[in-house]
Parts: C-alpha cells; sequence; structure tokens
C-alpha cells in the first residue's frame, strides 16, 4: 500500500531490532578486545590480527548479504525471513565469543578459535542485521513515515548501547563485578553475561520480526556489479570526501570504545563492576542528552561548521585524559560528562551528509541506488574498524602490555599505562581533526543543494508527464482500435442481414 502510515505499535516494534543488535554491539565495542587479552589471555598483537581478519571478512558479507536480500522471494517476505530464522542462530553464536578455551601457552589455538568464532558471529549478525536495515523501504515508502520510523529505531538503538555497555560492565567486568563476586571466575562471569544478553537479544530480535510487515516491493535498480558501481561513486568528489569524512569519524569513535576499559580498569586503576558501569553510562547517556543541541546548531549554520567545532572540542577534551590522576571519581566523572557532550556531534553529523550523496549519485549518474550505497559505505566503514583495533592492540602489545587468564588486575609496566593513556588522549583526536579537512571540502551548501533537488524533482515530473501521455496514447490507440473491430463488426452483420432479406 504506497504511502500508508504507520502504527506507532510497529515502528516501535521496528526500533525494538536495533536495541536486540545494539545490546550485542556495544558488549563488542566496548569489552571483546579487553576479554581477549584479560581473560581469554591472547597476546595484544595477536588479538589484533583477530580483529583485521574478521572484520575483512564482514566487509565482505555486508555488500553480499544485501544483494541477496534483494533477490529473495519466501511467504515470509525478502527481509523479514532473514530476521526471523537467523535471530536464534546470531544470539547463540555470540557466547562463543566469549569462551576461554585454550591454557595460557596456547597463543595460536587461541588466535585461530577467537577468529574463527568472531567471523562467524560476524555473518549470523550480517544475515540478520543487513535485511533489517534495509526493510524500511519494504515496510512504506512515505518518507515522512520513513523518517520517523528510523526515528524511533535510533532512540531505542542508544537505549541498547546504554545497555549492553553499562550492565556487562556491572555483571562482569573485573573483581567488584556482580558475577565475579557471585562465582569468583572471570570466566564465568563473563560466560553468564553473554547468555543473558544473547537470551535477551534473541526474544527481543523475534519480537521485532513478528510484528513488522513489507508492503512494498522494492525493484533493485542497480544492476551493475560492484567494482562498477564502486568507481562511479569514486568520481564524485562528495563521495570521496564525505566518506572520508564519516569513516574517520566513526574511526576514532571506535577506537575510544576499544581502548576504555583498559584506560578505566589499567591506568586508572579502578576494579570494574559498578564504578566501571558508572563511568561507560556516563558519556553515553550525555551523548544522547545533548546530540539535540548539534541538531539545531546545525540548522542555525552550516553542518561542516558545527562539525569542526566539535572536533576541535573533542581533540582538547581527550587530551585530558593523558594527565587525570589514577583512582579521581570526580575528576574522571568530569572527562567523561565532557567527552559524552561531544560525541554525539561525532557521531550525528557525518552521518547527517552521507544521505545527501544519494541524490547526487542520482543528479550526475541518472540512478537511484540507496542499497548498493550504503552496502559499500559498510563495506569500506568494517575495513577501517577492523585496522583500526588492530592498529590499538598491535600498540598495546608494542609497549609491553601484560595479558591476564582471569580477569585478575595485573600491575602494567609504566610504559603500557602510558600507551593507554596517549592512545585515547591523543590517537581519536588527531583522527578527528583530520577528518574536518575532508568535512569542508565535501561541504554541500544548502543553495546547491536545494538546486540539485529541485532539478531531480524537475526531471522526475517530467518522467511521470511523459508515463502519463504514454499511457494515454495507449490508451487511445486501444479505444480506436476497438471502434474500429466494433465497426467490421457492425458491417458483418449489416451485410449478414442484407443476405438474408435476399434469401427470404
Amino acid at each position: 500500500m504506497k504511502g500508508m502510515k504507520l502504527k506507532l505499535k510497529e515502528k516501535i516494534f521496528y526500533g525494538l531490532g536495533d536495541l536486540s543488535a545494539n545490546i550485542m554491539f556495544a558488549a563488542i565495542s566496548f569489552y571483546l578486545l579487553y576479554f581477549f587479552v584479560n581473560v581469554g589471555g591472547l597476546k595484544a598483537e595477536l588479538a589484533s590480527a583477530v580483529f583485521i581478519i574478521a572484520k575483512f571478512w564482514d566487509a565482505v558479507t555486508d555488500y553480499m548479504m544485501g544483494r541477496i536480500s534483494d533477490k529473495t522471494k519466501s511467504k515470509w517476505g525478502k527481509r523479514r525471513v532473514y530476521m526471523l530464522f537467523g535471530a536464534v542462530p546470531y544470539g547463540l553464536v555470540f557466547l562463543l565469543l566469549w569462551v576461554a578455551p585454550f591454557d595460557a601457552d596456547a597463543q595460536v589455538g587461541k588466535m585461530i578459535y577467537y577468529t574463527l568464532a568472531y567471523m562467524l558471529f560476524n555473518t549470523t549478525w550480517t544475515v540478520v542485521y543487513i535485511p533489517y536495515n534495509a526493510i524500511t523501504a519494504n515496510m512504506t515508502d512515505n518518507y515522512d513515515e520513513r523518517t520517523s520510523l528510523n526515528g524511533i529505531r535510533i532512540a531505542l538503538a542508544n537505549v541498547g548501547i546504554i545497555l549492553g555497555a553499562a550492565l556487562f560492565a556491572l555483571f562482569a567486568d573485573g573483581q567488584e563485578s556482580l558475577f565475579y563476586q557471585l562465582f569468583g571466575d572471570a570466566r564465568k562471569a563473563y560466560m553468564l553475561s553473554a547468555a543473558i544478553f544473547a537470551a535477551i537479544s534473541i526474544v527481543i530480535m523475534l519480537l521485532c520480526a513478528a510484528n513488522i510487515h513489507e508492503r512494498v516491493d522494492v525493484v533493485e535498480q542497480n544492476d551493475k556489479g560492484f567494482f562498477a558501481t564502486l568507481k562511479e561513486f569514486f568520481k564524485l568528489p562528495e563521495f570521496r570526501n564525505i566518506l572520508m569524512c564519516y569513516l574517520l569519524s566513526m574511526v576514532g569513535f571506535d577506537i575510544i570504545m576499544a581502548v576504555f576499559m583498559f584506560f578505566i580498569n589499567d591506568s586508572l586503576g579502578f576494579a570494574g563492576g559498578a564504578m566501571a558501569m558508572v563511568f561507560v553510562a556516563i558519556p553515553l547517556v550525555c551523548a544522547i542528552a545533548s546530540s539535540f543541541v548539534w541538531v539545531k546548531l546545525s540548522e542555525k549554520f552550516n553542518k561542516h561548521k558545527v562539525y569542526t567545532i566539535a572536533c576541535i572540542y573533542m581533540a582538547i577534551v581527550l587530551l585530558a585524559a593523558i594527565f587525570v590522576p589514577a583512582k579521581t571519581v570526580w575528576t574522571t566523572v568530569l572527562l567523561c560528562v565532557f567527552a559524552g557532550f561531544g560525541m554525539s556531534a561525532i557521531q550525528i553529523l557525518p552521518y547527517a551528509s552521507v544521505p545527501d550523496v544519494v541524490e547526487i549519485d542520482e543528479y550526475v549518474n541518472g540512478t537511484r541506488r540507496e542499497g548498493a550505497y550504503y552496502g559499500i559505505t559498510q563495506f569500506m566503514y568494517k575495513v577501517a574498524n577492523g585496522v583500526s583495533i588492530a592498529l590499538v592492540s598491535a600498540v598495546l602489545g608494542a609497549f609491553g602490555y601484560v595479558e591476564s587468564m582471569d580477569g585478575s588486575v595485573i600491575q602494567q609496566p609504566e610504559a603500557a599505562l602510558s600507551a593507554v593513556r596517549v592512545v585515547l588522549g591523543v590517537l581519536p583526536g588527531l583522527i578527528f581533526i583530520i577528518s574536518i579537512i575532508f568535512s569542508h571540502r565535501a561541504n554541500i551548501s544548502r543553495e546547491r543543494f536545494a538546486q540539485i533537488k529541485a532539478e531531480l524533482e524537475k526531471r522526475r515530473a517530467e518522467k511521470t508527464q511523459l508515463a502519463l501521455e504514454t499511457a494515454e496514447e495507449a490508451e487511445g490507440s486501444a479505444a480506436m482500435q476497438s471502434t474500429e473491430e466494433e465497426g467490421i463488426s457492425d458491417i458483418s452483420v449489416s451485410d449478414k442481414e442484407n443476405e438474408d432479406r435476399n434469401d427470404k
């Protein structure tokens, strides 16, 4: 049903899908590298290889799954079928990431196990999450309804990130965590936490899939292959610059998440548990609360100017991480508050520019291909993410970070503790500053974008008018043909009547 409005209930159920996915995503982003090194006992250098291999695989499967779901036909829909039947596997495979099955000396075995487990999880995640992303186009073709649908989805995604990041710390991180206190074993604490998160994620994703509907059959407009499409995209300067700005902003944020628990537990000397939960939750809550400020500023000023201010602000705030004294609660809280305020801009503003390329591509190349565009963007991001997390792990290993087998706090060498502070305090800020260059180059003024939109609307109106004229001509031809046939029929009837009279 074209243009139909969706009920609020269905929108909320759709948003629950991102809540489910982000519970696991947040747990992985904040804790998986820390778990590999400090509970799984994998050397930091080898952990870097695990991340880069698994993420390269993830990048490839993202684009492939998008094309597969486009061609799927089933009684459960072309996208929803993967959510219904993929929810249980992606929850169960999540558990495999939090197993520590080898002794301290079995480094090669650990690396192989975690690489395969992470690749398998990324595959099951892709099977569920890529169709979930694409299904909005199948639920409704109403522009405003899609905006509303994704607005609710993003709000619930942030709830999932807070739950996944903060509760995982409360349950399993450090000797002060609830399950460590209960079992006295970090491995059991992480495994039980993962089981709870997996069960919750499975149930929520199934509720999402069972209560949404595909109404619009979207025809795939892009028949070109991956490399041909990529070549056309890279010819667009807006694509190159917006992509680089987006990738750098996301990579900087990923590095913050990956190294944050090392900073809290090792460099600052907190024991995890409730304190870690507080320090993880504060920046995320502040990011959500401050998001409207950055949105309002970007409405008043050009996005790239606001983004420039946010990047400089974040670079300054992160530098303070180098100098925060160990075990100073209120200083750490203030750092988290100020960082959270800037994080929302780093997340929102580059992503707000990403969709603009869809119109520019249509304007230049005459075709609209959101699916291919987002597939390629995610492909590039996954590669960048794998490289960046591998780099962080390799740096920690190079400065002598000592892995643990049971989650216990080990007195790390001063070089490793300093490396953690420098990686958090300098590297993301430097990346954000570099991204300003691409943000400036990618800037699309309101006036130019309005001209592009007006031209596209004109082209669409002309196509619509041409289609109507073609349809009218076809109807006229059909009517004329019908009239001629009726005339021939009438003549035949008259001739027959005359023949009958002559016979009489």
